[in-house]
């Protein structure tokens, strides 16, 4: 007998839900998603332009970005909504609640790491701009930063889908819902590799970002003006790597104690952390760059100065690339 007709699920009104998901979350992640698929393209179409190790790893975690995202719709959202409890548990019998799993983690590596590998690559061009290997590690080519930045974390995804029982959807009287449910063991594995992973990733980025500011504060601001929304991006990247790493260190401490009732509480609120990490890139990009805006949203905003940090010349060079992009050709003229 399946659990839907073992179980009688609570109504919508006895529930409690997460309104911030539906009336904030959701339209904020419709506009963001789109505004990421303009902002790659741009850097896919203008590669030469944007051809620093900065904009690559922006493409290359963009993957783990959009997907967490995108599946986290399918599998998360669900669990608020009772009427939507039979589809969860129909997912048992398949390779789909597993397969969210492995999705998870390895997103989450693959941030931490793209996060981790920006601050190092910030340090290098800024306090080693000399160094063979800084110039190097700003020239590598997509498909090198690509095999960097992948085989890590799709290691960690592949070897829980592979080698670990797997997760089910299942009703917790405790807190009311429908949610995963997943060995404890492999909760306490996954849970101590991101910890591990989130903890290093947050050190050696907090040593680079000291070192980066250490080494502006005595230049002046005329001389990295140019690429202070990179720096920008870079360190809001950071801190939310830091709120990350809190999320997985209670994570670890709640699965090593073994108190998994404040476990499956403590993952609801993991869409606070997650999206942040998630979609911060674009919305850093577009509000610290003219460049960028131009890029995205055309002549229309071409004059919105919010927090500027592009030079006039570079400003009025996008403006006319924009617009002679969006200029058509009268044939009556011809």
């Amino acid at each position: 007998m399946s659990m839907s007709s073992q179980t009688e699920f609570p109504t919508e009104e006895g529930m409690v839900l997460r309104p911030q998901i539906y009336f904030f979350f959701i339209p904020l992640t419709a506009i963001t998603l789109l505004f990421y698929s303009k902002i790659l393209y741009v850097l896919w179409r203008r590669r030469n332009d944007y051809n620093s190790i900065f904009y690559k790893l922006i493409q290359t975690q963009a993957l783990f970005d959009i997907t967490y995202v995108l599946l986290f719709m399918v599998y998360d959202v669900p669990q608020d909504w009772p009427a939507l409890y039979p589809f969860l548990i129909g997912m048992n019998p398949t390779i789909w609640p597993q397969l969210f799993y492995g999705h998870v983690y390895a997103c989450c590596i693959g941030q931490i790491l793209g996060v981790t590998l920006n601050s190092v690559s910030r340090m290098l061009l800024v306090c080693y701009p000399g160094w063979r290997a800084a110039k190097t590690f700003d020239e590598l080519s997509y498909p090198l930063v690509m095999l960097i930045h992948y085989p890590f974390p799709f290691a960690v995804g592949f070897y829980i889908f592979f080698g670990q029982i797997p997760s089910t959807f299942e009703y917790i009287p405790g807190i009311g819902k429908v949610t995963r449910v997943t060995d404890v063991g492999a909760v306490q594995i996954n849970s101590d590799i991101t910890a591990a992973a989130a903890v290093g990733g947050a050190i050696i980025s907090s040593y680079c970002y000291m070192r980066v500011f250490l080494v502006l504060r005595t230049r002046p601001f005329r001389s990295w003006r140019k690429e202070a929304s990179m720096y920008i991006t870079s360190f809001i990247m950071f801190l939310s790597l830091i709120a990350m790493t809190v999320y997985y260190f209670f994570n670890w401490f709640y699965s090593f104690t073994n108190v998994l009732d404040a476990m499956y509480a403590w993952r609801t609120n993991y869409h606070f952390f997650s999206f942040t990490m998630s979609l911060l890139n674009p919305w850093c990009l577009i509000l610290t760059s003219l460049k960028m805006r131009v890029a995205v949203f055309g002549k229309i905003v071409s004059k919105l100065r919010i927090f500027t940090l592009s030079t006039n010349a570079e400003a009025t060079i996008e403006v006319k690339r924009s617009r002679k992009e969006t200029t058509t050709v009268n044939p009556s003229v011809i």
